[in-house]
């Protein structure tokens, strides 16, 4: 890490008004806001603290202001974690078996039925949501 984000991190408040702005700095990366939003929140912790136990002059704790603007901040990375570990792939290989298994379903339910090919597609579109939302929510292995 640079001087720069050294600095950042040991006095965030010196350099942004609010927690939203270490979010709003393009400048900076994801390990870099997290590491700043850590600090802040590391500083809130203890000012809080030191406020219940009346060893402060009063001043106001951002605390539950930063631990919500680092949830944001792990809530923007989710979609980035995701392309990084191939999930596309890993959801598309899920909709390709839940729709082959889908239309197999469907087929043999028109068979037994006699029904028409509406109940084929139907079973088969249900299978791919179906397959690409579990393997979604699956870990890939590695």
């Amino acid at each position: 890490m640079s001087a720069y984000v050294d600095e950042l991190a040991f006095a965030p408040k010196r350099h942004f008004n609010r927690p939203e702005e270490v979010l709003e700095d393009e400048k900076l990366n994801y390990g870099e806001k997290r590491r700043i939003l850590e600090s802040w929140k590391h500083d809130a912790q203890r000012l809080a603290e030191s406020t219940a136990e009346n060893m402060t002059g009063g001043e106001k704790t951002d605390l539950r202001e930063v631990s919500r603007v680092l949830v944001q901040l792990k809530a923007m990375t989710v979609p980035l974690e995701a392309i990084q570990e191939n999930q596309t792939t890993h959801v598309v290989s899920g909709m390709v078996i839940g729709g082959l298994l889908g239309a197999a379903v469907g087929l043999v339910a028109s068979a037994a039925t006699a029904a028409s090919l509406v109940i084929v597609a139907q079973t088969t579109v249900a299978g791919l949501i179906i397959g690409g939302a579990v393997n979604a929510l699956r870990k890939p292995r590695s």
